[in-house]
């Protein structure tokens, strides 16, 4: 007998016991008038007494009866109109919502409910919860009503046919399949989003109506209906599992969606759903399920210890849905697809793809399903393997695991290496391991969070801006170039990766330029930027290949360059970030959309874009970390931005990682850290001088040697002065609010005034200002431009001020502007390279400056003004920020942390000899790069020099590490991701 007939004869049955027994006739007469079958069969039923009736239903509305709860009762405001279906612990009516108008099921919790206040309470939390999830795709839960003694449940009143019943007549077409596939990965996205797991999907739980919409039932009530609280899944608790246990043959719909991690009793999320989705999938395709046995213990050992037949799935299945499957149906959850929209959006363009032989469409419901399917038959079987999730108490799914934090410090032979440029550390996508660049020769270490020990990957140096594969198995990486915050193309680098497990590396392509970040994609194809500037973001695959282009910067915009790519889940689209002229503060994020090509900007101040699995964009804004959500489909961002606690150290890049799964690490910052003044000779000896701790960047002296014009660092950047006699410091500028600050000090050589680059008429445009040395009368603007400008040299005539300029296409270069009579611009030295902190000689005739020509910043010198008739390299290795002894007899300059001299002759012309190592000073301010000060990354000279060869300095901390230094430290966030959605919802945003 069909659902629909014993229905029909359970509905008839009910009106004609409601009849008087005179006139019950005359009422099955006129009811059944056109099937006399229906008659006879409710006849017998009323002949036979209760509890002892020969037919199916018989029973059931004997039992019902005793119950209590029948046709025509009224719960509440629901008017109960029919059975719809039964469990071992529980029925469902259809009824009708008098207060609203509409159809509604009911579903009568069992007793075991009404009996526990604690049980009853946290039910109705879970289903308040559950009623917040509002999609076309998923069955909705309205309420919980208590009425006359009845606990029940009231939910969307779904009518159609469930895709159990649909696979018992065995495969489905790919195309039909996919169509489904799609749905329900909708519907688990949704759910996923507001933090619900289903935790017993399968076909039974799914129906598809008249209309072809696909609703998935009975989302999170596993845990709703549990009582124990526990975190943990027990195969034996399964609700089909718990019901079925002495009925061979049915109780496999919950075992055979099991994931391996529930199979064992262990906590699981929402990486079991897309197990179960896989499941599902694959049986769709197949017409038969991937794991089957004759016991429970068959199917679970299957489950636990085997692959599916894959030969199962038919020839015409695109491969980019067999290698969906598979990634569903991997045993280790974290190698396990983790997110539905990666399902949704991989369905979707092998639908779109005309090479997929998939038709790009979804069948209508008529080619679907089988014309003699009626709506009442899903309704029972759907409601009835719904009821069947109530049978047995379910552990609850695992409360939001808790965030944690902890710093790890590293030996100093390990400590982190920059490169300015880039992150220095990554994390896996599991989050379960850091990989970083260590020491003086820039090693991989890796290192497991459960781990107290990092290992070196052996053979790996001069490494820089590394990142992981998708599974953890492979770590890509650039070779290091040494370069400033900013630079234009430095010649040919590398792109490798390297076996985490060891092995020799592995070339992938040769690039144009140092670094500026990767990101491997799920297609093993790895998308990257470098500092060409000719090119935007790059992408190549990762078994190797000619990098093609995917944009390019557009000069007319203002753009710079392209930076910090991040391939989105399903490969959908890349975040990047757009630099403009004002690097590397002023930064935008853009996404590029794969399937169109279209490009478009998300967020107008920030970069370093990376997405989490809570729908969610982390990004930069200087120095700390913001969260905002977003929209994986459309792609674009939702409401209003939220700021979050933490503070990264920001250089050329802000140095932290994110894994999907939303833990973090980053390199901790100090905002206004407190530094001293020293004095130190020749011989790296320290003298301290009585100047106030400050966080002071950079220091220039007078040319008397009795005042020091500095750069402070607090909540920005402004100058002061520092009297040595009288040991008074003084403010000099005053920035508006609006303006990033002073910087980049320099005095004229009378001592009367100090010049330096500001702001604060053009904010994130610096143009040279100068004040009186004594405080009085305010900044005046000494030229102007098109390009932003900063002072770094003065000529000894106080004629020729040169300063650094920076354009989009050409990086930095130098340019000079006469002093005297009307003030005027003009180039001085530019060329494809970075040229950065000039300093002309005592006698002016020369100009030392460092450059990245050759791939690493070195010193060299050329006739000043006449910059073209000559070029002499002083740097043997690397150097930066060189300045001249007074008397023009050597040039000092830094090399990391060592203080490099060359003897030099400047008549009748240029000759230089061997550098030679001052002193090794891994606690002084070198370079500025490696400032541990929030926005203080700087590129220009932090040092000076006496008459009498003694070098003013900048001193750390005690304790720190700081200066040219690496850092000593990691903090470590687990769970980060779930103090960002607490953050977000708090604000409501």
């Amino acid at each position: 007998m069909t659902p629909e007939r014993l229905r029909a004869i359970e509905t008839l049955f009910h009106q004609a016991r409601e009849q008087p027994p005179a006139e019950r006739d005359a009422f099955l007469a006129r009811a059944c008038a056109d099937d006399p079958a229906l008659r006879r069969e409710v006849e017998s039923l009323l002949a036979q007494p209760r509890g002892a009736l020969d037919a199916p239903v018989g029973a059931l509305v004997a039992d019902l009866a005793a119950d209590g709860l029948l046709t025509g009762r009224r719960l509440g405001v629901f008017e109960v109109q029919g059975l719809l279906g039964v469990g071992g612990m529980g029925e469902v009516y259809r009824a009708r919502d008098t207060r609203l108008g509409r159809a509604v099921a009911i579903k009568i919790l069992p007793p075991a409910f009404k009996d526990n206040d604690d049980r009853l309470a946290r039910f109705e939390r879970e289903a308040r919860v559950l009623a917040s999830l509002n999609h076309p795709h998923i069955g909705a839960i309205y309420g919980v009503e208590d009425a006359d003694d009845v606990s029940a449940l009231v939910m969307e009143l779904v009518e159609g046919e469930n895709l159990a019943t649909r696979l018992a007549h065995g495969a489905m077409p790919v195309d039909e399949a996919l169509g489904i596939a799609t749905q329900i990965a909708e519907a688990l996205e949704a759910a996923h989003e507001q933090g619900v797991v289903h935790r017993d999907l399968k076909p039974a739980n799914i129906t598809v109506r008249t209309d072809g919409t696909v609703k998935v039932l009975d989302f999170g009530l596993a845990k709703a209906l549990d009582s124990s609280g526990s975190a943990r899944s027990n195969p034996a608790a399964s609700p089909t599992i718990a019901v079925y246990t002495t009925q061979a043959g049915v109780l496999f719909g919950t075992a055979a969606y099991m994931p391996p991690e529930q199979a064992k009793g262990k906590s699981v999320d929402k990486r079991a759903d897309l197990w179960a989705f896989g499941c599902v999938l694959f049986e769709m395709l197949s017409g038969r399920r991937p794991f089957e046995g004759e016991t429970i213990s068959d199917v679970l050992a299957k489950v636990i210890e085997r692959d599916p037949d894959w030969t199962a799935l038919p020839g015409t299945t695109p491969p980019a849905i067999q290698k969906l499957v598979r990634r569903c149906l991997e045993k280790d959850p974290r190698r396990r697809l983790d997110s539905a929209a990666v399902a949704r959006l991989e369905i979707e363009d092998t639908l779109a793809a005309p090479a997929s032989g998939v038709p790009g469409r979804v069948v209508s419901r008529g080619e679907r399903w089988p014309p003699g399917a009626l709506v009442s038959i899903g309704a029972l079987a759907a409601i009835v393997g719904a009821i069947v999730t109530w049978a047995v108490m379910r552990p609850a799914r695992a409360p939001a695991p808790a965030v944690s934090r902890f710093a790890i410090t590293l030996p100093s032979t390990e400590s982190l290496a920059f490169s300015i440029n880039d992150r220095d550390v990554t994390l896996s996508a599991d989050g379960t391991r850091i990989v970083y660049v260590a020491g003086d020769r820039a090693q991989l270490m890796v290192r497991a969070l459960d781990k107290l020990e990092a290992t070196p990957v052996p053979g790996v140096e001069n490494a820089r801006a590394p990142f992981l594969s998708p599974d953890g198995r492979w770590i890509g990486f650039f070779e290091r170039l040494d370069e400033g915050v900013t630079t234009g193309p430095v010649g040919r680098g590398v792109l490798k990766k390297v076996s985490t497990s060891g092995g020799p590396p592995v070339v992938i392509c040769t690039v144009n330029g140092g670094s500026r970040g990767a990101s491997w994609a799920a297609d093993d194809t790895i998308v990257f930027a470098t500092s060409d500037r000719s090119t935007g973001i790059l992408r190549v695959a990762a078994s190797g290949g000619e990098p093609e282009g995917l944009t390019k910067p557009e000069q007319a915009q203002r753009e710079r360059a392209h930076a910090f790519p991040s391939m989105l889940p399903g490969g959908r689209g890349v975040l990047f970030t757009i630099v403009l002229p004002d690097d590397p503060v002023d930064r935008q994020i853009a996404v590029l959309d794969l399937k169109t090509g279209e490009q478009k900007t998300l967020i107008r101040s920030g970069g370093q874009a990376e997405y989490i699995d809570s729908g969610h964009l982390i990004y930069i804004v200087g120095g700390a970390l913001w969260a905002v959500r977003f929209d994986l489909r459309t792609l674009n961002v939702l409401g209003d931005a939220v700021p979050l606690t933490e503070r990264v150290l920001t250089l050329g890049a802000a140095d932290f990682a994110i894994s999907r799964s939303g833990a973090l690490v980053y390199v901790p910052v100090s905002v206004g850290e407190a530094r001293s003044l020293v004095w130190v000779t020749r011989q790296g000896a320290e003298q301290p001088i009585a100047a106030p701790p400050r966080a002071y960047i950079g220091a220039r002296l007078s040319p008397d040697d009795t005042r020091a014009a500095l750069q402070i660092h607090d909540q920005k950047n402004e100058i002061w002065t520092w009297q040595f006699a009288r040991e008074t410091l003084m403010r000099l500028s005053f920035s508006p609010t609006t303006s990033l600050g002073s910087s980049f000090p320099v005095w004229t050589p009378d001592g009367r005034h100090v010049i330096f680059g500001s702001g604060r008429d053009a904010p994130m445009f610096t143009r040279p200002y100068w004040h009186a040395a004594d405080g009085s009368g305010g900044d005046q603007l000494l030229g102007s431009g098109s390009r932003p400008t900063r002072p770094v040299s003065i000529s000894p005539d106080g004629n020729r001020l040169v300063l650094e300029s920076s354009t989009p296409s050409a990086g930095y270069d130098l340019v000079v502007l006469r002093l005297n009579g009307k003030p005027q611009m003009a180039p001085l030295l530019e060329t494809p390279f970075d040229e950065r902190n000039a300093a002309i000689s005592p006698d002016g005739r020369w100009m030392a400056f460092d450059s990245n020509e050759s791939g690493l910043s070195r010193i060299y010198v050329r006739p000043f003004p006449n910059v073209s008739d000559a070029r002499y390299q002083v740097s043997n290795g690397s150097g930066r920020t060189p300045a001249w002894s007074r008397h023009g007899d050597e040039l000092f300059f830094v090399d990391r942390t060592s203080v490099m001299a060359v003897a030099v002759r400047t008549t009748p012309t240029f000759s230089a000899g061997s550098p030679v190592k001052l002193f090794d000073a891994p606690g002084l301010v070198l370079d500025g790069r490696f400032s541990r000060l929030a926005f203080a990354g700087n590129t220009n000279r932090t040092y000076d020099v006496a008459r009498d060869g003694r070098f003013l300095m900048i001193k750390s901390q005690a304790g720190a590490s700081d200066g040219n230094a690496p850092r000593d430290s990691m903090v470590v966030v687990e769970n980060w991701i779930e103090e960002v959605k607490a953050r977000v919802l708090a604000t409501g945003r």
